[in-house]
């Protein structure tokens, strides 16, 4: 696995129900970051993955696709469910102007 994937291999999109599925499919549920919760606030929108030992607060996916769609956000994701889009996360949220 490299932390730079080739480009071909990395997916995007803008459609939370295609964002629902693709996260599922690799395990994992929508999440705020209880840390960042502020007045007025819900907090950072994160994909949480089961099989992390994380501190996230588990939200429902209604909340997670108004929120998406709301913070004007993008899935980003590598074809390869194995394979990283950073880092070493399968899986990231970007502001959609943000992605390249």
């Amino acid at each position: 696995m490299s932390d730079d994937p080739d480009d071909s291999d990395v997916r995007r999109t803008t459609e939370p129900t295609l964002a629902r599925t693709v996260i599922e499919d690799r395990g994992g549920y929508p999440a705020h970051d209880p840390q960042s919760e502020g007045q007025g606030d819900s907090g950072l929108l994160r994909i949480g993955l089961r099989d992390r030992d994380e501190d996230l607060k588990e939200i429902s996916w209604d909340e997670f696709e108004e929120e998406f769609e709301e913070k004007d956000l993008t899935l980003v994701y590598a074809e390869d469910d194995d394979a990283d889009v950073g880092g070493d996360e399968p899986l990231r949220l970007v502001r959609t102007d943000d992605d390249e």
